[in-house]
């Protein structure tokens, strides 16, 4: 029980990495926020879990909205009481090359991979910072988890919106670890390679598979199962004396290509 009586909020846990972190983070005992845009795979995750006798809420919406981040926390703070942990997930892709890629596409994915993030810290500042005040010797009072991916070390062909969004969440990453350790929450980011999600079928298919392959040095994609333990690491107290960092999770892809 990791994290038993905390409240996480995960964004984008409807489906994919962020459902099998609800799912592993009510397993060692914490209560959930579900976040996603896609009402019916919000619920049905809720569902899920209260089935199981664990406790979840859903909150509907895009990140790249300020007042579903703001909605995220008080709805956590009137179910559960308080916030601990919050994982910034929600991303989303719209591929092109730099000559053929439009405003919109550019604007989609940073307000959500990159705005998105710094809606959720914004808005659960007051509730660290308060816990803080409280709790002046605390080893930790908040844990922040924001997803990066190779793309924003790398850089990365046909995506440069994500690459820029993905490399200005390390950015965050780290101007909240300094400007938060006086406040003794944790700041870190995982950086994922390529996980076996909907969000990567195409790269993941026969045209691609091999290519994205030879580049990984572990020879396969991940699954979700092998990005949870990170995770939760991160997620709990065994990280009190982590921030700032960056967890490859990419089985070699960081340094393979």
């Amino acid at each position: 029980m990791l994290l038993k009586d905390k409240v996480a909020i995960v964004t984008g846990s409807g489906r994919g990495v962020g459902k099998a972190v609800v799912l592993a983070m009510v397993n060692e005992g914490a209560k959930v926020v579900v976040n996603d845009v896609d009402e019916g795979a919000a619920i049905e995750t809720v569902e899920e879990i209260e089935n199981q006798g664990g406790h979840a809420i859903a909150v509907i919406g895009s990140v790249a909205d300020k007042q579903v981040a703001h909605e995220m926390v008080e709805k956590a703070v009137s179910a559960f009481g308080t916030v601990d942990i919050l994982m910034n997930n929600a991303a989303v892709t719209r591929p092109a090359m730099i000559h053929n890629m439009s405003d919109e596409d550019w604007d989609t994915v940073i307000d959500i991979d990159l705005k998105g993030v710094f809606n959720g810290i914004r808005a659960v500042a007051p509730i660290f910072k308060e816990k803080s005040k409280g709790n002046p010797d605390s080893l930790s009072n908040g844990k922040i988890i924001n997803v990066t991916s190779v793309a924003g070390l790398t850089g990365t062909i046909g995506q440069i919106n994500y690459g820029a969004a993905k490399s200005g969440v390390i950015g965050l990453t780290m101007s909240a670890a300094r400007e938060w350790g006086r406040y003794r929450v944790q700041s870190n980011a995982v950086a994922f390679g390529i996980v076996e999600t909907r969000m990567t079928e195409t790269i993941r298919g026969e045209k691609f598979a091999d290519t994205y392959k030879s580049k990984i040095v572990l020879e396969r994609f991940a699954t979700t199962e092998d990005v949870i333990p990170g995770i939760l690491f991160l997620a709990s107290s065994g990280s009190n004396y982590i921030t700032g960092e960056v967890l490859n999770i990419s089985g070699g892809y960081h340094i393979g290509v």
